[in-house]
């Protein structure tokens, strides 16, 4: 594990005037900025004296520790920018939740588990950290996994801050059109599809074999459940019900719910991947763990078969 050392009592002359002219002198400015971007009050709290200590001899941290911590904190701000450029209201929401001091902070991993540099949310606070023996390493990267660190906050049990960015940017915009198109085809414009993300979430995120098979799971949930459903519009356009009367009746009957469900479970019925089946007047497409995102375009290929 790593060393933690206590915060020097005080630092060397050079050290603070250093501190002073190159960090102290712009945190207002940094401030101001951070707040304008998250749309709130947010404010910059580091203790230079219990950074200090980890900076090796003859390092930036050492010789020049103000200029050091502007330099982690105006690349944070560029990485929220870019950060916000991708994730819009959502992220910035989700930031603020999560980090609820609205503080962002500089401190030593005493994990063990971050590479040169990294992020995490602690007792509300959006903490940059530097490994041992790394301080002033890679700065530019310290917030660059920032979307992780506000999932493994986990401000939402039920689906992680990834998983929510996934649905709205992958299936939100898309799924009444889809949704159109199915029932188009079924002619069927009252017809269901339901994600079901919440439970597909849940039985995916203990499972080993999804997070060492597909570590991006929880990032391309929206996306990969909506690719299970264009399989699904893709099948019916192949066996062209959009013209077919008995087809369309046949798929009414036995799908008296008039809904389509996605959903993950432990083991398949007959197929290898995936398959469809019909429950209780629905028709469920599904998959297991071990096969999630595999062949999503056959998971309705037998539909015809199990009307």
């Amino acid at each position: 594990m790593p060393t933690v050392i206590p915060a020097a009592d005080k630092l060397p002359l050079a050290v603070r005037k250093n501190v002073r002219d190159e960090y102290e002198a712009k945190r207002t400015d940094f401030e101001e900025q951070i707040s304008k971007l998250l749309g709130t009050a947010w404010k910059i709290d580091i203790n230079p004296n219990a950074i200090w200590v980890y900076a090796e001899e003859r390092s930036y941290g050492r010789d020049s520790l103000g200029a050091c911590l502007a330099s982690y904190i105006s690349d944070a701000i560029y990485n929220l920018k870019y950060f916000l450029e991708k994730h819009g209201d959502q992220g910035k929401d989700e930031i603020n939740t999560v980090c609820s001091t609205h503080t962002l902070t500089l401190a030593f991993d005493e994990s063990g588990k971050i590479r040169y540099c990294g992020c995490d949310v602690h007792d509300g606070k959006l903490r940059m950290l530097f490994q041992e023996n790394n301080l002033g390493t890679n700065i530019s990267h310290a917030l660059q996994e920032l979307e992780d660190a506000l999932s493994a906050a986990n401000a939402n049990p039920a689906l992680s801050y990834s998983a929510r960015h996934s649905i709205t940017k992958e299936w939100d915009n898309e799924a009444a059109e889809l949704q159109k198109k199915i029932g188009a085809q079924l002619n069927n414009d009252k017809i269901v599809i339901s994600p079901n993300f919440e439970e597909v979430y849940a039985a995916l995120k203990d499972e080993k074999v999804v997070r060492d098979g597909r570590p991006d799971w929880e990032k391309q949930l929206g996306y990969m459940v909506m690719q299970y459903f264009r399989g699904l519009l893709y099948t019916l356009e192949y066996q062209k019900f959009g013209s077919d009367d008995m087809l369309q009746e046949g798929f009414a009957e036995a799908v008296e719910k008039g809904e389509i469900k996605f959903r993950v479970v432990k083991k398949l019925a007959s197929g290898s991947y995936n398959e469809s089946v019909i429950e209780d007047g629905v028709f469920y497409m599904q998959t297991i763990p071990g096969e999630w995102g595999t062949n999503c375009s056959d998971v309705a290929s037998r539909i015809v078969d199990i009307l």
